[in-house]
């Protein structure tokens, strides 16, 4: 099956056809580190990381490009607040982020561009458009003339006279128009700047993303990627800035968007006190479990992140890996797949999934259907982790610890031990096992090994129920 991707900018969907055949280029609006990385940044990347390897896993040379917009007017005001130079702010949350990415399991960007270090690609950008009409210089900076590119609000579904309704300018401001926009802005006092045709200044921040994305990847390239707060103004700017200058449309082949991610039913705000920085998320819940999370809703939907749906990604995913143990564990008693296709054809069914839009909840129902029933073979499943990006085995993804303390006789033990031929870390563990064996026959509806299986943990102190969401467990009656 081909690849379909939902493009933005048509509202459609539509088969994918990179510019060259065997390489896809893709740029991502990265972190502008003005402050602590949060749960939306997680989803956005996620969501480009799933992505990126499913175009790799279908044997395709992925160049991805991920900006980091390290000046901008944020950084500037949190530098003054915390009495630090921008440089030391940038450092130490974009660290963080980078920080954050390592344990979510992001592959690094093929280039991570920063704004500073492409001050005379911006500026020759902004002298083009400004010697072809579509930008003039103020007192205060240089501004792109919104109303020299006429298909300006397309991406956004708007129109320009909607965009100007009810917008006023000020008495003393120099623009044509309201919705011009800054592509450089002239030195106040105390600000860091860069010397320029137009005086010392920087960068606005539109500009930066076009003339990276032009620098590395072409005047027109593949995907273009972010989160939908995204969509306006910035890749409306950007749009109007790279097509006005290249006279090439499209810049990107197909606009992608993540959803947006609200906390408790809100929207994510330090005034609301919903803001969870990433780190203390991470700090909290298994890394792999967060991404379990979003590959369980489609990347489009906006997603309401509360405690317990991240409990119930936890759960979910523990269950997952308990399955796959059990699986590995029949593998090696001689047990084979019952898939009567080959483990390529299994393969293709997966990716059919991830074809369709990036539809990982599909994926992930599929892998946790066929991994129930015995129907994959334990490399197959290793395949599809690598390209949802979960880790292989459950220690890696935290759980090596299990979620309760238990302590089984060693009758009991032994006896548990023998129905799994295995040796988990913990008893805890142990029983996990047992009950994915157990899981599994009821899958196959094999009820005589289920019902010995339910015997075997009833023998040891343990009571199981079982619930629409899976099966709990307690030893003595102590949940």
């Amino acid at each position: 099956m081909a690849l379909r991707l939902f493009n933005s900018r048509s509202r459609s969907l539509e088969l994918f056809v990179p510019i060259e055949a065997a390489e896809v280029s893709i740029y991502v609006c990265g972190m502008t580190p003005s402050w602590h990385p949060h749960i939306g940044h997680a989803r956005t990347f996620l969501t480009f990381d799933v992505l990126r390897r499913h175009l790799m896993a279908k044997g395709r040379k992925a160049t991805y490009v991920q900006n980091i917009t390290d000046i901008d007017d944020k950084i500037i005001e949190r530098a003054a607040a915390e009495h630090e130079p921008w440089e030391a702010i940038v450092r130490r949350y974009y660290g963080e982020y980078e920080a954050c990415a390592r344990r979510l399991g992001l592959l690094e960007p093929d280039v991570s561009p920063r704004a500073t270090e492409h001050v005379p690609a911006i500026i020759a950008m902004i002298r083009g458009l400004v010697e072809s009409g579509a930008a003039y210089e103020t007192s205060d900076g240089v501004y792109f003339a919104v109303e020299r590119f006429p298909a300006y609000g397309r991406l956004s579904n708007r129109q320009i006279d909607e965009l100007r309704a009810g917008a006023r300018i000020a008495v003393r401001e120099e623009k044509h128009d309201w919705l011009d926009f800054a592509l450089w802005k002239k030195q106040k006092p105390g600000e860091p700047a860069w010397p320029s045709p137009w005086g010392d200044g920087r960068p606005g921040w539109h500009i930066e993303c076009s003339a990276l994305a032009r620098e590395y990847l072409g005047d027109q390239f593949d995907i273009h990627g972010g989160a939908s707060d995204l969509i306006f103004p910035h890749h409306e700017n950007e749009i109007a800035q790279t097509e006005s200058l290249t006279a090439r449309e499209p810049m990107a082949r197909i606009w992608m968007h993540a959803g947006l991610v609200m906390v408790d039913g809100q929207k994510m705000s330090k005034s609301l006190g919903n803001f969870l920085p990433l780190t203390t998320l991470l700090d909290r819940y298994p890394a792999a479990a967060i991404r379990f999370l979003f590959l369980q809703t489609g990347y489009r939907k906006p997603t309401n992140f509360t405690e317990d749906a991240v409990e119930a990604a936890v759960k979910g995913l523990r269950g997952l890996y308990a399955e796959l143990d059990a699986l590995r564990l029949r593998s090696s008693n001689g047990r084979p797949a019952l898939s009567g296709g080959s483990s390529d054809s299994a393969f293709d069914d997966f990716e059919a999934y991830l074809d369709d839009d990036l539809n990982t909840a599909g994926a992930l129902g599929w892998l946790q259907k066929t991994m129930r029933g015995g129907l994959v073979t334990p490399t197959l499943v290793d395949r599809c982790l690598n390209v949802l990006g979960l880790p292989l085995r459950g220690a890696d993804a935290g759980f090596d610890s299990p979620s309760r303390e238990v302590r089984l006789d060693e009758p009991a033990r032994r006896a548990l031990r023998e129905l799994t031929d295995d040796r988990p870390a913990s008893d805890a563990a142990l029983v996990e096992r047992v009950l994915a064996l157990r899981g599994a026959a009821r899958t196959a509806k094999d009820f005589a090994t289920s019902d010995k299986l339910r015997a075997a943990l009833a023998a040891a102190g343990i009571s199981i129920k079982d619930t629409k969401d899976g099966t709990d467990w307690s030893l003595d009656g102590h949940r």
